[in-house]
């Protein structure tokens, strides 16, 4: 059996806080009809995800910005905060 890649696995790339990567995987809600021509439907969802390359660290958040937030409390923690880029601290507001 193939590797699944991280897209399939985590979700879409949405931005790299340091050293970790946040993801989120949105599913559609989906409706159609059985072999009984009876309506189903899937409901929808969005979750992201913090990687740290292959390893997830933490899912499970209903939104990208709770991860960033979420990851960001964990850097300044480990007194990281000189890793993660100016304009990611600007376009997220995290200080």
């Amino acid at each position: 059996m193939a590797t699944k890649s991280k897209a399939t696995r985590g979700g879409d790339y949405v931005c790299k806080i340091g050293n970790y990567d946040i993801r989120h995987k949105i599913t559609q809600l989906k409706t159609g009809k059985n072999l009984r021509a009876e309506s189903t439907s899937t409901k929808g969802s969005t979750t992201a995800s913090v990687y740290l390359g292959r390893n997830l660290i933490k899912g499970g958040f209903n939104d990208h910005t709770k991860a960033i937030e979420y990851i960001w409390g964990e850097i300044k923690k480990s007194n990281l905060i000189h890793t993660v880029s100016k304009n990611s601290i600007k376009k997220y507001k995290l200080l």
